[in-house]
């Protein structure tokens, strides 16, 4: 394991010089105004979605854009901290083992209705998400096969979760945002909930005050809410009173509107970099934020049940015009479905299909595929135009759909017939092989799972399972990298890069990226 430690730091090393950018800032970082005692410049702080949320019941989210507004209306029982560390949300303490977990959930936290959180509302709401008819794709990858038993004690002020079958990596999975804790008025109105409309709902920080489709999304802070993380480095700076979300906006114009001070934090595209460089009122974050590779529908119709044919799209996939194209070169080369820095990833690309565009052109001349495609993975969509034309280059046809991210979510996850083959941004959270593998292996989307291409691949989720169970290092990794060269010499996928989120801040904001993820929840107001 030796030789996978010093590759893995190496890979960190190149992702730092890859992705971390700075900016001078006067007053960004600083709370000087807040500590002196003056009034803070704006009591608001304007951001951009890509899209409208699909739901605001977070253990429904789909899309990057339901995950930001879910971290904002309810906290999970545990947070993400520097160095992959863990801390309290509404657990103050936790025990675990690959098979169950024991939550203590803190005393003082409340919905925003003012019903008192208690452990049997924290495991009526984890049972809910955890449901195979609540429909949701991250289940799965929280609490592993089969299904939990989850069950509050309020004497005991505790929570005790047993698994079906070992999943080593279930405390990582409750800090994500889907895991919200829904009070008990959501749950009652399910209809509700989803648009956002039942106040009572909500464990977190914010309430949703104001909902205008298409225009923007008011968050308005919860004056009786004390029980914000404890992060190893204090945040600076005050929560904002109102959080205003503007869906749509193309990135090109959010980037006009941080210079322009129409909005403060937002994500901008790599090719806007350049325009905050050496500018000292603005702080420039960047951090891998997903995975993107091409993915495939093997679902039975779908023409790539046939190995032949995924292979042949695979030869003519070149990783670095698609980083050109999508990213302005500015994404990471992956090896394999998950990030250099992930542990157990594949340490070269030996695993890839060699390119081949003559051998490709004589297998998909004149084959006519269907592809939908997110507009948020390159400029306008350029990921997966980049695709198109390499495919129509080599004689197939495709028809390709570019639509939203929210609505690419719900094309890609609930109506498999309308597409054959898709650009897939991956933001695995957890920071596992099992988070990515579990997209291309065990219980399709449309059928409350997390498997996006449809496939079977029970060898997949044997390797898992094997890995889950292990009980040192060298036999997970042995276990996911046997499941990561099956995938890849199958061509259930074809890796591209990893898609940069870079964040701009205007001077007097500020935002964090715990253990390398950017948190939204964490925007403060620090002049």
């Amino acid at each position: 394991m030796q030789g996978r430690s010093t590759f893995m730091a190496a890979a960190a090393s190149v992702t730092a010089a890859a992705f971390l950018l700075t900016g001078c800032t006067t007053g960004g970082q600083a709370a000087a105004g807040n500590a002196s005692g003056g009034a803070m410049s704006t009591d608001t702080i304007r951001t951009a979605l890509n899209a409208d949320p699909t739901t605001f019941n977070a253990a429904k989210a789909n899309a990057k854009d339901d995950y930001e507004v879910a971290r904002f209306l309810y906290d999970t029982v545990v947070r993400r901290d520097a160095d992959g560390k863990f801390i309290g949300g509404l657990a103050s303490e936790w025990k675990s083992t690959a098979t169950n977990a024991m939550l203590t959930i803190r005393k003082d936290a409340t919905c925003a209705d003012g019903t008192h959180i208690t452990p049997t509302i924290v495991a009526k709401s984890l049972s809910y998400f955890a449901d195979p008819a609540t429909k949701n794709n991250f289940g799965k990858l929280v609490f592993g096969p089969g299904q939990p038993t989850i069950t509050g004690d309020d004497a005991a002020g505790t929570v005790d979760i047993k698994l079906a079958q070992p999943w080593s990596e279930l405390i990582g999975g409750l800090t994500l945002a889907q895991t919200g804790i829904i009070c008990p008025a959501g749950l009652a109105d399910l209809d509700g909930l989803a648009k956002g409309a039942v106040k009572g709902a909500f464990s977190g920080p914010y309430t949703l005050t104001k909902a205008s489709h298409g225009v923007s999304y008011d968050m308005t802070l919860r004056e009786d809410y004390k029980v914000w993380p404890k992060y190893s480095k204090p945040l600076e700076g005050t929560p904002a009173k109102t959080v205003r979300f503007f869906p749509g906006v193309n990135k090109t114009t959010v980037a006009n509107q941080l210079l322009t001070g129409e909005m403060d934090v937002s994500d901008i595209a790599p090719a806007d970099v350049q325009r905050f460089e050496g500018n000292k009122d603005y702080t420039v974050t960047s951090v891998p934020f997903a995975g993107i590779f091409l993915l495939f529908n093997q679902r039975p119709g779908s023409p790539f049940t046939d190995p032949a044919l995924r292979k042949a799209v695979a030869q003519l996939m070149n990783q670095q015009a698609f980083n050109a194209a999508a990213y302005a070169g500015k994404g990471i080369t992956y090896n394999s479905i998950v990030a250099p820095t992930v542990p157990c990833v594949l340490p070269d690309n030996s695993s890839l299909t060699k390119e081949d565009a003559a051998a490709a052109k004589a297998v998909l001349a004149g084959k006519t595929f269907k592809m939908v495609g997110t507009t948020s993975i390159g400029p306008n969509g350029a990921g997966s135009t980049y695709v198109q034309e390499a495919l129509r280059a080599a004689g197939a046809t495709v028809d390709l759909q570019l639509v939203d991210n929210g609505t690419w979510a719900t094309m890609t996850q609930t109506k498999p017939e309308t597409w054959d083959l898709t650009v897939q941004g991956d933001a695995n959270f957890v920071g596992t092989v099992a988070a990515s593998l579990t997209r291309v292996a065990g219980v399709p989307t449309e059928k409350g799972g997390r498997n996006i291409g449809g496939g079977e691949n029970a060898d997949i989720l044997a390797d898992i399972a094997t890995a889950q169970a292990a009980t040192d290092e060298s036999a997970r990794c042995d276990a996911y990298t046997k499941a990561q060269k099956s995938i890849l010499s199958d061509n259930d996928i074809v890796p591209f890069v990893g898609e940069p989120q870079i964040v701009a801040q205007r001077s007097g904001f500020s935002i964090q990226a715990p253990s390398g993820i950017v948190d939204y929840a964490t925007m403060r107001i620090t002049k």
